[in-house]
């Protein structure tokens, strides 16, 4: 989209507005509502907390249709979220990614549901409907979210059972054969005791053809279903138990070659795809994703007496997922790989917090925190196009002296699709002719497990009526263990005639081990200043970290390295201004970083693992208004600005990626939503709800160029929504169409075929429409 296209996106939204008074005219007008927030483990209006925080309420999930996690980022200043499969989601905040499923892996950017733990990239991914509120911290927040929180956390605040009777329905059909059905039950069961149930589907078919096995690809297929017991059964005390499950079922992910293309098509992402399976593997299970998700939660909050309060956040959560692809996407059966994940995970918090209505502040306390996981991952090739392969880059000498001394033409070596049936290295060392098998068969796998115990301390202690400084401390010990296998039942492959063929091996085909354990301190001290009853000012100083890794390394003679643990040094400031007809939020920020992990692909997991680059450098603002212009006409804005790069030396050396932007680091984006009341009456309310959303070009890869098409060039996406309600709101019906204009874009590039040297490109969704309608009772 170019520049004027952009601008006349962003004016069409404003043009909607009808014409309003200034700020400064609305003589009787009430101070705007300011959303309320727990970011601190307190109530708190969002205007008071010292930090960055995005949040959304449920109406401002409503107006902005937010239904996924990928919804709420395109909303949320720094925070880019890139949805693979509910399997395989990257989270960047500020350009800080998360997206490993490697088993030892740790989170930079937390992931919370109710105040628990969901960070485990294969588990995080949490389909959102019937949310209270949506929380994202920007920055370090190692006092309020511990372990991850490198450069902030998101939480799910999920709706409760409330102690009245209620209900809600909605359903509704789309292009692509989508369909999805929700709603909500809520029983009171005694005056003090609620029951509550709410559940989703979401299914819809792909939109990129598949040529090749299976069904078209990046559909999505999701049952998701919450059930919450909430109770008062003292006057001081109230719990809520909750069990959440998932589960997802896709037809694939779009791995579509950028070098080779597909009979009769091309190396376009946005064409058709040939995914080819070889037969056999995983006893014929299908090119896609089956996950399976659920928690337990039980959350208890006592208030001793009139200061002191006793809360508790404890959980269990566990993940099983079978995910299959072809990473290579170009039309033949060249090689295929599978990630068979698990996890299980136990956490128990224990705060007492302290507020007394005076000037101290204050709330401490521990959390204790298990998990163990698995990350399986089988592979099966077809030896002769991996040898094609294998000769055509230069494994075995000069191809086409390989082909003199077999008298055959170079094509006959190098083509990977309609490859040479023998094994080159058996006839040229005269060993005859051995042919080569089209399903030879390797494994590698890894575990991990951690126990955590963290303490923390946090208080804010008001100095004056307009001086509020704060001081928290966190200190975390941690052990960690990691274990690991690669080998084969095959025997030696017969491309090589080495013990495997792609996939690294331990010796024996055995398990190898390692332990170790690490502890840290982490802290941050804020200063808030209000300036008028409307202006509160404030400064952060915090250090972060992702915690020390211990994981497999095929390059390590004892097949386990140590990472040590990224640090980072972030100071911001801010300020929110409460309007008469809306909010204006805004902070400029710094983060200095050691340690900064990359990803590069090791054999032994077939996945990208950690890698130190040393020291990188980020520096940004951020701004977010939210205005009820008139009484029929609110609009949401947003704009970030964040350069994020590695610096050109560390240390005093010169660095391999110095001068490299951080990818999925828009240096760019923009929002806007919009709501405006067209007509109203006795039959009812129209609205017109449109959206829009921009960001500028990001790389994919930190090493940004490393390959052709690393580079995403800005693009925008336009969204709206026309609904009618009942004046009761008792029901409604609306129509909806997600990008607008068709715009391609990707959701990622390189993937496990860029550590092979054949980059391959997912697309993002084009042009989705359709209807729902829905009641409340």
């Amino acid at each position: 989209m170019t520049f004027k296209a952009r601008m006349s996106a962003c004016a069409a939204l404003v043009a909607l507005a009808p014409s309003a008074p200034a700020f400064a005219q609305e003589v009787n007008a009430q101070v705007t509502d300011v959303i309320t927030v727990t970011t601190q483990f307190r109530e708190q209006s969002l205007a008071d907390v010292p930090i960055n925080v995005s949040a959304f309420n449920e109406e401002l999930i409503e107006r902005l249709d937010i239904r996924n996690l990928e919804d709420m980022a395109l909303f949320t200043p720094g925070l880019v979220i890139q949805e693979q499969s509910p399997n395989n989601t990257g989270y960047s905040l500020r350009g800080i990614t998360t997206d490993s499923g490697v088993a030892t892996a740790e989170a930079r950017v937390a992931m919370f549901q109710d105040g628990l733990s969901i960070s485990r990239s294969r588990g995080s991914y949490v389909e959102l409907f019937d949310i209270e509120r949506l929380e994202v911290a920007k920055g370090p927040q190692p006092t309020l979210f511990g372990r991850g929180a490198l450069i902030g956390g998101i939480n799910i605040i999920q709706n409760k059972a409330e102690f009245e009777n209620s209900a809600s329905v909605f359903a509704g059909l789309g292009n692509y054969d989508a369909y999805e059905v929700g709603g909500h039950v809520n029983y009171a069961i005694a005056d003090n005791y609620g029951l509550r149930f709410a559940a989703v589907n979401r299914v819809r078919d792909g939109y990129i053809d598949n040529l090749g096995d299976g069904d078209d690809l990046q559909g999505r297929d999701v049952l998701a279903g919450r059930l919450v017991l909430s109770g008062e059964p003292m006057s001081n005390f109230s719990f809520d138990l909750i069990a959440n499950w998932q589960q997802d079922n896709g037809p694939g992910t779009s791995f579509k070659s950028g070098v080779l293309a597909p009979v009769g098509g091309d190396t376009s992402p946005y064409t058709a795809a040939d995914l080819r399976l070889i037969d056999g593997f995983l006893n014929g299970e299908p090119l896609g994703l089956d996950r399976w998700v659920w928690g337990l939660t039980a959350l208890t909050s006592w208030d001793i007496n009139d200061s002191w309060n006793l809360a508790t956040v404890t959980g269990y959560r566990a993940y099983d997922s079978l995910e299959i692809f072809d990473p290579i996407g170009g039309g033949i059966e060249f090689l295929n790989f599978a990630e068979d994940a698990t996890g299980r995970q136990t956490s128990h918090e224990m705060r007492l917090s302290f507020d007394n209505g005076g000037p101290l502040t204050a709330f401490g306390g521990f959390t204790y925190f298990y998990e163990a996981n698995t990350q399986r991952i089988p592979g099966i090739y077809n030896e002769a196009a991996v040898q094609a392969f294998f000769v055509g880059a230069g494994s075995f000498g000069d191809p086409a002296v390989i082909a003199g001394a077999l008298g055959v033409p170079v094509s006959a070596i190098t083509d990977v699709t309609n490859p040479f049936p023998l094994s080159i290295a058996a006839l040229t060392s005269g060993l005859g002719q051995v042919p080569l098998r089209p399903n030879y068969y390797e494994e590698s796998a890894n575990a991990g497990s951690t126990e955590a115990l963290d303490f923390f301390a946090d208080a804010s202690y008001a100095v004056t009526d307009r001086l509020t400084l704060t001081a928290g401390v966190r200190y975390t010990d941690e052990s960690k263990s990691s274990t690991g296998y690669g080998g084969t039942d095959m025997g030696p492959n017969r491309v090589t005639f080495g013990p495997m063929l792609i996939l690294a091996g331990t010796p024996n085909f055995a398990a190898v081990n390692a332990s170790a354990d690490f502890d840290a301190w982490t802290y941050r001290v804020n200063a808030a200043y209000t300036l008028t009853d409307r202006i509160n000012t404030w400064v952060s100083y915090a250090r972060g970290r992702s915690p020390d890794l211990l994981s497999l390394d095929s390059n390590s003679p004892t097949f386990f390295a140590t990472a040590p643990a990224e640090i980072v040094d972030s100071l911001e400031a801010g300020a929110f201004i409460t309007l008469d007809r809306g909010t204006l939020s805004a902070s400029v920020y710094r983060s200095e970083y050691e340690n900064f992990r990359t990803s590069v692909f090791d054999p032994l997991t077939a996945t990208f693992t950690p890698q130190n680059n040393g020291e990188a450098t980020q520096t940004g603002a951020e701004f977010q208004g939210d205005f009820n212009l008139t009484d029929t006409f609110d609009l949401m804005v947003s704009y970030s600005y964040n350069m994020a790069k590695f610096n050109d030396t560390s240390g005093g050396q010169p660095q391999a990626l110095g001068g490299n932007r951080f990818r999925y680091a828009p240096e760019h984006s923009v929002a806007l939503g919009a709501r405006w009341e067209v007509a109203a009456g006795d039959w009812g309310i129209l609205t017109v709800l449109p959206s829009y959303s921009w960001q500028s070009h990001v790389f994919t890869d930190n090493d940004n160029d490393r390959f052709v098409g690393v580079r995403q060039d800005a693009y925008g996406l336009l969204r709206a929504r026309v609904r009618y309600e009942s004046v009761d709101e008792g029901y409604f019906a609306e129509v909806y169409g997600n990008n607008l204009t068709d715009e391609e874009f990707l959701i990622d590039a390189g993937n496990t075929g860029a550590g092979f040297g054949l980059p391959t490109f997912i697309p993002g969704a084009p042009l989705t429409y359709g209807f729902r309608i829905g009641a409340t009772f």
